[in-house]
């Protein structure tokens, strides 16, 4: 594709990618870092800095969890760190403990760091801290495996009264508390899991947009066309058009 030539011929150029301190400086609340494949950190911005209670970034370059955090909160992120490296996929909008020793929570994504053949090197991530919210070791635990339900099982016919129950919390409860979290409602956020299931496939596969849809949980072609196009302002065929690499 024209367009992936012209993308990796740029990002070719790049000679320093210290620009991405700088990106990441200017979202106070977000905290991000990349670790090598033995939990080293090898990159930090300010905020992720502020966790690990230093004042550099080269303060904390080939330290790991355990020698910035309580070993309950270093064993929590070592785990999801390997899960990340060992299966090769990212983890997205996954709960934990945040880094202090306080009862606050963090929000966070981690992707695969590659090397050019292919190899994972290392992890990804951002971070941020969820805040206003009361009784938080009573319910994140429900809501982590909510994610984690929706995540593994996102081609099933799910129903917001299926994560209700296993949420443990009355209707208004969870919902209100998975949009304070995530940014929206729980189905929306279900759409957005299957939309990024499709993208996928249409971008991998030669499999037709109908088998897509029902394969990632929407009833029919029209259903999965018309939210597709809700949330990449584009139709899966005209997706699949721009992006779909050889196969």
């Amino acid at each position: 594709m024209k367009q992936l030539d012209l993308q990796e011929a740029f990002l070719n150029q790049i000679g320093d990618l210290h620009i991405l301190h700088q990106l990441f400086d200017v979202l106070p609340d977000v905290a991000f870092f990349i670790k090598d494949s033995r939990g080293r950190f090898i990159m930090q911005n300010r905020r992720s800095q502020d966790y690990s209670g230093v004042s550099s970034e080269l303060e904390v370059i080939g330290k790991t969890d355990h020698e910035l955090f309580s070993k309950d909160r270093a064993d929590i992120y070592r785990a999801s760190d390997q899960q990340v490296i060992k299966s090769g996929k990212p983890t997205l909008n996954t709960i934990e403990p945040a880094p202090e020793n306080s009862d606050r929570l963090i929000v966070g994504s981690k992707f695969p760091i590659k090397d050019k053949k292919g190899r994972v090197i290392g992890v990804a991530g951002v971070h941020r801290i969820i805040g206003g919210m009361r009784d938080t070791p009573e319910w994140y635990g429900h809501i982590s495996k909510v994610l984690n339900y929706l995540h593994q099982n996102y081609a099933l016919p799910i129903t917001l009264g299926d994560l209700v129950k296993r949420s443990r919390l009355s209707q208004a409860h969870f919902e209100r508390r998975f949009s304070k979290i995530l940014g929206c409602s729980p189905i929306e956020y279900l759409l957005r899991v299957r939309i990024r299931a499709a993208r996928e496939l249409l971008e991998q596969t030669d499999r037709t947009i109908t088998d897509i849809a029902l394969a990632i949980g929407f009833y029919d072609h029209s259903h999965f066309t018309k939210t597709f196009k809700q949330l990449m302002s584009c139709t899966p065929f005209a997706y699949r058009k721009r992006h779909q690499h050889e196969v």
